[in-house]
């Protein structure tokens, strides 16, 4: 029975050490540093589109600043992975548009295959977009 306790103890002290847990304030200055796509729509019109995607990818909002032209989104626990903290910053972008980018950090970086978050974002608030037209 004892070498399974040292063995669990073992395994809680590696994940716990090579893991850096990932936090709102870490994914916020993560901005620059993502996949950026240019819609031609307002401002408003992508913001809400960015909210209708995170619902229909069951995302949890952590986040919601249209001011600052920033929603933080958050992803559970998956087989794959330990959850994600995903920014999406908005920016206008010429007379009608308005650029995104979107940044997916894992909570945890041990043993984590997240999904592109990324494209997917970017791909769901385009069909968000043309569904609204």
């Amino acid at each position: 029975m004892k070498p399974t306790i040292v063995v669990i103890a073992f395994l809680a002290a590696l994940l716990g050490g090579c893991a850096s847990p990932q936090t709102v304030k870490e994914v916020k200055a993560a901005q620059g540093q993502g996949v950026t796509r240019v819609y031609q729509a307002a401002p408003g019109q992508v913001h809400a589109a960015v909210l209708a995607a995170a619902k229909a990818k069951g995302l949890e909002v952590v986040e919601d600043n249209p001011a600052k032209g920033r929603v933080i989104l958050s992803h559970g626990v998956t087989a794959l992975s330990w959850g994600e903290r995903i920014g999406v910053f908005l920016k206008p972008s010429g007379a009608n548009g308005t650029q995104v980018e979107v940044v997916s950090k894992p909570v945890m970086e041990t043993l984590n295959f997240p999904p592109d978050w990324p494209k997917i974002m970017l791909d769901q608030i385009g069909a968000e977009l043309q569904q609204a037209k």
